[in-house]
């Protein structure tokens, strides 16, 4: 008898809303900006830029920015 084995699938979480900020550095990311180039266009550190990120990895439940970029 074979073993049938049940592989996860990724679900993001339901959307929870992302701030202004959160909004307008997405926007960037996915326009092709870098960390250092979206910092200095929001007169922001790129640590606080990275902290935005992070914060929406978190809240979108994905792993990587690319994913979070399809999410949108």
């Amino acid at each position: 008898m074979l073993k049938t084995c049940e592989y996860a699938i990724h679900t993001p979480t339901p959307k929870i809303k992302l701030t202004l900020r959160e909004q307008e550095i997405l926007v960037l990311i996915a326009g092709g900006s870098s960390t250092k180039q979206i910092a200095s266009q929001l007169c922001i550190s790129e640590h606080t830029v990275a902290n935005h990120r992070k914060n929406m990895l978190r809240k979108r439940g994905v792993k990587n920015t690319a994913e979070l970029v399809s999410y949108g």
